[in-house]
């Protein structure tokens, strides 16, 4: 599969958050840290590392295949 097929059937999901206001912003946090909470939002975790392979964490969430968040650990 070449480069320009990858394009037609890769998705990105974002979104910014630049014009909101400070209540707005409350609002938001409150509704991801219930969600959190209540198990509505899932989170995907590929993998937990210690801190002290940060540099490995980034190299790993880069490479082919690589899914889920790279949770860091303290």
């Amino acid at each position: 599969m070449g480069a320009s097929s990858l394009l037609a059937i890769a998705s990105v999901r974002a979104f910014t958050l630049f014009d909101i206001t400070p209540t707005e912003e409350a609002e938001i946090h409150a509704a991801l840290t219930a969600g959190l909470e209540n198990g509505t939002l899932r989170p995907v975790v590929g993998k937990e590392l210690p801190l002290a392979d940060a540099a490995r964490a980034h190299k790993e969430i880069l490479e082919p295949g690589a899914s889920g968040k790279i949770v860091l650990l303290a």
